[in-house]
């Protein structure tokens, strides 16, 4: 039995994590949203692992993610996004455990327009990705054993996102003005999960050292904001015209980069599987959920 541990369980990739590891599959899960575990209390978290010596893994999903609002709200980002994940990685150190965190394409951000690879420049802009990067850095220089994942634009069932935004005002509106000049791909929760899934059978099967470091995963493609949601209008069957926008006239009070396309070759090779395009997977969350709930 592969015991998990998996903090910010409330979020979509981390819903996403328990629907994808199944018990049957020989996954145990420990699971704690916000409410259930203060993660800025060092003591709690160790007390976790030192409790079930039988966990091998936490999984951090936990993260700060309003990233406009973090520009006014920069302690709380870097409490949730560098001082936690640097407080569970010591922990996980201290205990012998493996820990997976995330992190974003939003800590490139440099001038390169071509897929971005792991050791690419890093250049934050916005209080968001200064802290994600933060947080990298504090899992690293932890000394913990770690598999770091860098990922963009996600999406899925169980949260706040661009997808379901789409779908709801798709349907309140016949026009909407959408950025046109950023370019990236969309990832589905539940992809990003399979993955973690893939990793984590490898490292229990012995195959520590490849699973180690930090890797790029996103579905494969690239789109703009504006591009995405014309795909997302004529899939759900809406009619509701996008007008393109630049990223100066939506004015978003946290800069973003205009090319965060990830190259995935590094954990692409891990995979038993082909990436999925992200079109793909839209579909495949339209269909399995999005006209399920419509027809429940």
């Amino acid at each position: 039995m592969i015991s998990v541990v998996i903090s910010g369980a409330g979020g979509q990739v981390g819903r996403a994590l328990v629907r994808q590891l199944p018990f049957q599959e020989g996954f145990s899960l420990y699971t704690f949203d916000r409410t259930q575990l203060d993660i800025s209390d060092g003591d709690k978290v160790k007390g976790i692992l030192q409790t079930r010596p039988q966990i091998k893994y936490w999984i951090n999903c936990a993260a700060y993610t309003k990233v406009d609002l973090a520009e006014k709200e920069s302690h709380a980002s870097s409490v949730y996004n560098a001082d936690e994940p640097g407080i569970i990685a010591r922990a996980c150190r201290e205990a012998g455990i493996h820990m997976v965190h995330f992190s974003s394409d939003y800590v490139y951000h440099n001038d390169l327009r071509r897929p971005l690879r792991e050791e690419d420049p890093l250049q934050p802009q916005s209080v968001y990705a200064r802290t994600k990067l933060a947080g990298e850095q504090a899992v690293i220089e932890s000394g913990t054993s770690y598999t770091l994942i860098r990922t963009s634009w996600v999406f899925g069932p169980d949260g706040h996102n661009f997808v379901n935004t789409m779908l709801r005002l798709g349907k309140q509106n016949s026009t909407l003005r959408i950025v046109a000049d950023q370019l990236g791909a969309p990832t589905y929760t539940l992809d990003i999960a399979n993955a973690v899934k893939q990793l984590l059978q490898m490292h229990a099967a012995g195959d520590t050292e490849r699973i180690q470091g930090v890797f790029n995963f996103a579905n494969a493609g690239q789109v703009t904001w504006a591009d995405f949601a014309r795909k997302i209008f004529a899939l759900a069957g809406l009619t509701c015209e996008v007008i393109n926008i630049s990223t100066e006239e939506f004015g978003a009070p946290a800069a973003r980069p205009a090319y965060s396309v990830l190259d995935c070759s590094k954990i692409a090779e891990l995979l038993p599987w082909k990436i999925p395009t992200w079109e793909d997977a839209l579909t495949r969350y339209l269909n399995d959920f999005i006209k399920g709930e419509s027809e429940a």
